[in-house]
């Protein structure tokens, strides 16, 4: 990772600052500047406070999570994305149908520019509860419905709600069970079981916005299982695991995350070919960027011409990629970036390869939860 000297000298002052979140790690020291410790200590505090307040509104009863029939999961993180979440809770939805579940998945919908009150409904792709005004879905809902046919996708800030909503208007596909996406800080909804997902590299991160903790670690302890994605050699360290220990009862498993090429493009014409299709234009607006290039040049072995990288959800331009692509022998870009909103993508010189995030390991992570509840 960068230190703090060599970070980028165009990057905004929001993309620095979060570059020096992100070198906090689990670090004693720290990545960032006098200046910036300092600043961002001081909010860290506030901001901690202010979560514990919420916290306690919620156990004294002032504010109320509600219930939903049916069984509810949630899948969530301390850090603030990038942990692997998606394709766990994919495969998580894949093995409760299975064992003869009927799950769907509660997501907020971050990156949709659907109203704070509104709410819609996926199912193979396609909407089957329409939004009260008109609104792009967003594009990891769209993944997972494209991923898991059979599973409503159900859209909206106000997740209880959505869930209502849905029930009434469909109520011949009422869920066995509820998978709460990004769900451990969402407090409006009570819920049976809790699922913490922790990067290996950074499992303790520091609270936002000195690190990229949306909580303490201490908020471990409400964990009913923790599966650690992107383990490596080394990776976690016995100390790490050994503080994760004393910070929760929870079941820990290890996992790890593979990028792979999908067998053919997205149109279906092509299978990648690294002397027909390499270099590659790189094309991505996730949280770990950085880890997504590292995949591509590393794991994959690939050279890339050109990168276009964007904040997390951001909208790629048809121009820019066409510019940026004139070099390269295909594109590559994440399931997610893909669906957020095909037609970029359509009918380009290059073929498009959407990059397919394997996590090893998964079944024997899940598995255990899938007997606890069906």
């Amino acid at each position: 990772m960068l230190s703090s000297k060599e970070l980028p000298q165009h990057l905004t002052m929001s993309e620095r600052w979060r570059a020096y979140a992100q070198m906090e790690g689990t670090a004693v020291g720290s990545g960032g500047p006098w200046w910036w410790r300092i600043s961002a200590t001081f909010f860290s505090e506030l901001y901690g406070l202010a979560i514990y307040l919420r916290s306690q509104l919620y156990s004294f009863g002032l504010l109320r999570s509600r219930t939903l029939p049916g069984r509810t999961i949630s899948i969530g993180n301390l850090a603030a994305g990038g942990t692997g979440k998606s394709p766990l809770t994919i495969r998580l939805a894949e093995l409760l149908v299975q064992a003869g579940g009927r799950p769907a998945i509660l997501t907020r919908g971050y990156g949709s520019d659907l109203k704070s009150s509104d709410s819609m409904a996926l199912l193979a792709g396609k909407v089957c509860m329409n939004p009260v005004r008109q609104a792009r879905a967003p594009d990891e809902g769209m993944m997972q419905s494209v991923a898991l046919p059979t599973v409503p996708v159900i859209i909206g800030r106000e997740r209880y709600a959505a869930a209502q909503r849905f029930l009434r208007e469909q109520p011949h596909n009422a869920p066995t069970h509820w998978l709460l996406d990004d769900g451990m800080q969402h407090w409006q909804l009570a819920r049976d079981f809790e699922l913490v997902l922790l990067d290996a590299r950074a499992p303790l991160p520091r609270l936002l916005p000195r690190g990229v903790a949306r909580e303490r670690v201490s908020a471990l302890k409400r964990a009913d299982s923790i599966i650690l994605t992107r383990c490596s050699a080394g990776l976690p360290t016995v100390d790490q695991l050994k503080i994760l220990g004393n910070l929760t009862s929870a079941s820990i498993a290890q996992t790890a995350m593979l990028t792979r090429l999908p067998e053919h493009s997205v149109e279906g014409g092509h299978s990648f070919d690294s002397s027909i299709h390499a270099p590659i234009c790189l094309v991505s607006a996730v949280a770990q960027p950085e880890a997504l290039l590292a995949a591509v040049t590393i794991q994959l072995g690939l050279a890339v011409a050109a990168e276009i990288r964007l904040a997390d959800h951001g909208l790629i331009d048809r121009r820019r990629l066409l510019s940026a692509a004139a070099a390269s022998g295909s594109i590559l870009t994440t399931a997610k970036d893909y669906w957020r909103d095909p037609r970029v993508f359509a009918g380009l010189p290059q073929p498009v390869f959407i990059l397919q995030l394997i996590v090893m390991n998964a079944d024997a992570a899940l598995q255990p939860l899938i007997r606890q509840l069906i």
